[in-house]
């Protein structure tokens, strides 16, 4: 190739370089002999990890991976009975107490039937009428006892929250304090739960 002095410039593979006459200059490539190539931890370990990895028995690995899905089908198996369980649990209880709605709207019927025998018990009257009521109203309590409902038990008991709802305290000296000295609506258990409180005065047990 020229410049633009006139100066050509050859590549020669030839050991020595050489000036020749006419301001030609040779130019020689020498290369290096090669040399061990050193290699890296990173890639050392590249390559170890990449030995143990091929080197992984698949009996192994076949082993393991069946005791892995042992593990999530015993875990799915439990976790099915559970919920079995659960559903025949709220099944039962269910079936248990299914006419607890039912018979709750009934109580008030059956207080308005007790309160009308009793006015009637009061002022003496044995007609045809009364005599109808208090075959009604043993009806009613022949009914729910039926199905489970049972009167809770008040008078002269010491008050519990648990089946007791105070209205009022009232002032007694002959009586313990937090004992029911009257009722005024009656409360009822269904199987083995409150259907309804009592409604009850307290004692207070000295006069305020």
């Amino acid at each position: 190739m020229n410049d633009k002095e006139g100066t050509t410039i050859e590549i020669n593979t030839s050991p020595k370089p050489e000036k020749e006459e006419g301001g030609t200059i040779t130019a020689v490539e020498e290369h290096a002999p090669s040399q061990p190539m050193t290699v890296s931890g990173d890639e050392s370990s590249a390559v170890d990890g990449g030995e143990d990895k091929a080197d992984t028995d698949p009996l192994e690995a076949a082993q393991k991976e069946t005791r892995e899905n042992r593990e999530r089908w015993m875990r799915a198996v439990a976790e099915l009975e559970n919920y079995k369980k659960r559903i025949a649990q709220e099944r039962t209880r269910m079936q248990k107490y299914r006419y607890e709605a039912l018979l709750r709207d009934l109580l008030p019927i059956v207080d308005n039937m007790d309160r009308a025998v009793h006015h009637c018990s009061e002022t003496g009257e044995s007609d045809g009428v009364a005599e109808g009521l208090c075959m009604i109203a043993g009806m009613f309590r022949d009914l729910l006892q039926k199905y489970g409902v049972k009167e809770i038990e008040s008078l002269g008991e010491p008050f519990d929250p648990q089946y007791h709802e105070a209205i009022a305290r009232l002032p007694s000296t002959d009586k313990p304090a937090n004992v029911v000295v009257e009722e005024m609506e009656k409360g009822y258990l269904y199987q083995d739960r409150l259907l309804r409180p009592a409604k009850v005065v307290v004692a207070s047990g000295q006069d305020q």
